[in-house]
């Protein structure tokens, strides 16, 4: 098949995938609050003290932030159907697999693994609406499945803790990583293995998504704009991530109220997000 026979997406289909892409960003920033709610849990069962506690929080931050860049390159050469359901497994198993840690190397690994698995979910998705939406129509589709990140802290500042009390630290990273798998289903039903935007012919304008493209090596070029949303992003995702990682913990081991109230009292910062 060329690039003039690629099937194009029709507007039900396309909003479809922004919901599913809604739901992943939901599932993916539970996963990545699950570590920062057990922390309490998890640091009296295996003697962690405050070094080792931000060494394991950190963990998941090595792989991610090294990657974002190499995930971008593969998200521009990779067909999205396959490579974001193969990250979204991959983080989905290395959380799931967390409930069977039996010592701190083994929870840095799968944490680390997490990392790399959950790099696709914004440059992933970007990629995903772009190549569904004319540039004039992204902003509601982008705005749509980030604010799934949101929903994920506020829905884990509840069902978290809950799962905690009840079935314990390590029946809710299984539950939260086996259980998540179930979103492969649809996406793999859904979501073709080419994406064009509707009312348009890929071979006349606007390229398929597995069109060939050729690019020479350059060096980027300064762009003012650029580097100012990039050190804008880099101090509020400082701010998030401080909330997000030791919050939970500072709340239960200082402040001494239960891990239900603290996970309520965490999730109000993302619930006015």
């Amino acid at each position: 098949m060329n690039e003039t026979d690629s099937p194009v997406v029709s507007n039900r289909t396309r909003w479809s995938i922004v919901g599913l892409l809604f739901v992943a960003s939901t599932i993916n920033y539970l996963d990545r609050a699950s570590l920062s709610l057990a922390l309490p849990a998890i640091s009296a069962e295996m003697n962690l003290d405050p070094t080792r506690k931000g060494l394991l929080l950190s963990a998941f931050f090595w792989s991610y932030a090294l990657l974002q860049i190499p995930i971008g390159l593969c998200v521009d050469r990779f067909q999205m159907r396959w490579f974001y359901a193969g990250m979204f497994a991959l983080w989905s198993l290395a959380c799931g697999l967390t409930g069977f840690a039996g010592s701190l190397a083994v929870f840095i690994v799968l944490r680390v693994v997490l990392g790399v698995g959950e790099s696709i979910y914004f440059p992933g998705g970007a990629k995903t609406v772009s190549l569904l939406f004319a540039p004039k129509d992204r902003g509601l589709p982008n705005g749509l499945f980030d604010s799934g990140t949101r929903v994920g802290l506020v829905l884990g500042g509840v069902m978290i803790p809950w799962l905690i009390v009840n079935f314990g630290w390590r029946a809710m990273f299984m539950i939260l990583g086996f259980v998540s798998l179930g979103w492969l289903v649809p996406w793999l039903l859904i979501v073709p293995s080419r994406l064009s935007p509707p009312g348009t012919t890929p071979g006349a304008g606007r390229p398929a998504e597995d069109a060939p493209v050729r690019r020479g090596f350059r060096l980027p070029t300064f762009s003012r704009n650029l580097l100012g949303v990039s050190l804008g992003f880099f101090c509020f995702d400082y701010y998030v991530y401080l909330l997000l990682t030791w919050l939970p913990d500072y709340l239960v081991q200082v402040r001494h109220v239960t891990i239900m109230r603290a996970g309520v009292y965490s999730a109000m910062p993302y619930l006015v997000f």
